[in-house]
C-alpha cells in the first residue's frame, strides 16, 4: 500500500503534523498511545473518530482500545470476532502491512457492505469509512490507530493517508526511545541506596545516551538513534562527567551499572 509522497501536502497539513509532534512532545508511550496524544491525532483528520486498539488475534479478541478521553470498551467485541474481523484487520494479518490503509483501499463498498461484520456489527453503529494506520507489535498481535467517520460522511482521502505516513516514523522513533528509557532504567537501577544515590541525579535523557555509550556506540550513533544532533550528545555526556565525577564514557558506563553487581 503505497501513500502519495510528502510534497502533496499543503503548508497548512504540514504546519498540523508539527504542532502535534511538538505539543505531545512529553508524552511517553510505553505501549498504549496516552489520551492526550490520541486527541491531538484528531486534529490532523478532521471529523474522524480515532482510536488505539490492540487486537489479539490468536484469543480473537480486542483487549485494549483508547479513545481521547481514557479506555473505551467495546461491548460488542465478542460480536465483532464472530462475525469479522473487518477487511483491514485481515489485510494486515495477511501481508504484514503496516502503512496507512483505508477500508476501501482494500475491498470494494459492494463486498464490504454483504459481509456479515459490517451488517451485524458496523452498520448498527453507523460506521461506514475507516482508516487505519498500523504500528510495530509482537506475532499474533496487531496495534493500530483507527479513525472512523459515519455513514454520510466522505471517505478519507490520500491527503489524509499521507499526514499519517508522514507521522509514522516520529511515531515509531518516540516507540523506540520509551524502550530505551526502560532498559536503561532497568540496567543502571537495582534498587542499591548508594547507587542511586550516585545517579539519581541524571536525567532519563542523561541515562539513555549513557546506556547507548556503554554499548559502544559513538556520538553520531547515539545522536542518530534519538535524533539529536552530535553535539548536543557531546554536551549531555559532559553533564555527566560532572555529576557522577568521571573522566570519560567508559567510567560513566562503569559507574552506572557498578549497582547490578553489588549484593
Amino acid at each position: 500500500m503505497t501513500a502519495w509522497p510528502a510534497d502533496y501536502l499543503g503548508q497548512v497539513d504540514l504546519e498540523a503534523v508539527l504542532a502535534v509532534l511538538a505539543d505531545t512532545h512529553d508524552l511517553d508511550i510505553d505501549g498504549a498511545y496516552p489520551p492526550g496524544l490520541v486527541a491531538r491525532l484528531r486534529d490532523l483528520v478532521p471529523g474522524a473518530h480515532v482510536l488505539y486498539r490492540e487486537n489479539d488475534l490468536v484469543g480473537r479478541r480486542t483487549p485494549l482500545m483508547i479513545d481521547a478521553d481514557g479506555t473505551a470498551v467495546d461491548e460488542n467485541d465478542e460480536l465483532y470476532w464472530a462475525v469479522g474481523p473487518c477487511p483491514v484487520t485481515v489485510y494486515r494479518s495477511r501481508t504484514g502491512d503496516l502503512t496507512s490503509v483505508r477500508l476501501s483501499d482494500v475491498v470494494s463498498w459492494r463486498s464490504y457492505r454483504e459481509t456479515a461484520v459490517y451488517r451485524e456489527y458496523f452498520r448498527p453503529g453507523g460506521v461506514d469509512h475507516m482508516l487505519d494506520l498500523g504500528l510495530e507489535a509482537a506475532d499474533g498481535r496487531q496495534r493500530t490507530l483507527l479513525f472512523c467517520r459515519q455513514r454520510g460522511d466522505r471517505d478519507f482521502t490520500d491527503r489524509d493517508r499521507t499526514v499519517l505516513e508522514l507521522l509514522r516514523p516520529h511515531l515509531r522513533a518516540r516507540e523506540a526511545r520509551a524502550d530505551l528509557r526502560r532498559r536503561a532504567m532497568a540496567a543502571t537501577s537495582d534498587g542499591h541506596p548508594d547507587h542511586l544515590a550516585s545517579t539519581s541525579r541524571l536525567t532519563p535523557r542523561e541515562r539513555e545516551i549513557v546506556f547507548l555509550a556503554g554499548a559502544g556506540k559513538t556520538n553520531a550513533e547515539i545522536a542518530a538513534e534519538l535524533w539529536l544532533s552530535p553535539a548536543t550528545v557531546k554536551k549531555h555526556l559532559e553533564n555527566v562527567y560532572l555529576k557522577l565525577g568521571v573522566r570519560n564514557r567508559a567510567a560513566a558506563a562503569s559507574r552506572m551499572r557498578a549497582g547490578n553487581t553489588k549484593g
